[in-house]
């Protein structure tokens, strides 16, 4: 039972990741509501790399807005107001607290990872992975602890979350060998 609890999670992460990876880089836009992701339904839609499309996050002072310019039409949106927006890279993101989470997987779970920091000294980037359940609720940090306070009437995936090892290991580690994240 806790084999399947955590591989199909994992797998979940894993097929998502690949799907994202597999999107199309030609086209950005934003998706207003959480409803608007889980369908696809890109606002502003347009062809990247053209003079006529550029979304700008202001991601470096973490400002509560976005500019978007869309053809002739140029907005101000507020961040707080959208769910997020799909880049030129082809990853989906999510808007919190004005910063921008990358959307690894997209089912009840959602695993979003996030660059927290850079240093030349170090090794270089730190990826911090966070989760929430369904599109809009609140992000944590993929922790077992939170998983298991997230699901707090899942006693079964609580006292399988307690017995594995990946409780005790980074949840976000991904295993070659299984060709899925440890969690």
């Amino acid at each position: 039972m806790k084999f399947l609890c955590f591989a199909v999670f994992g797998t979940a992460v894993l097929s998502s990741t690949s799907l994202a990876q597999t999107r199309s880089h030609q086209t950005s836009g934003i998706y207003r509501t959480s409803a608007a992701y889980q369908n696809g339904l890109l606002e502003f839609e347009g062809t990247c790399g053209s003079k006529f499309q550029k979304l700008e996050l202001h991601d470096v002072f973490h400002k509560p807005y976005i500019d978007l310019t869309h053809g002739t039409q140029k907005e101000r949106l507020f961040k707080a107001t959208l769910f997020g927006f799909r880049a030129c890279d082809g990853y989906d993101y999510r808007f919190d607290a004005n910063l921008e989470f990358q959307i690894l997987e997209g089912k009840e779970i959602y695993v979003y990872v996030r660059l927290t920091h850079f240093s030349r000294y170090q090794s270089g980037r730190i990826w911090t992975y966070y989760f929430s359940v369904g599109p809009g609720g609140q992000l944590l940090r993929l922790t077992a602890n939170n998983l298991k306070q997230a699901f707090p009437q899942n006693q079964a995936f609580r006292d399988s979350l307690d017995r594995s090892p990946a409780a005790h290991q980074k949840l976000e580690e991904y295993d070659e060998v299984h060709k899925m994240f440890r969690v």
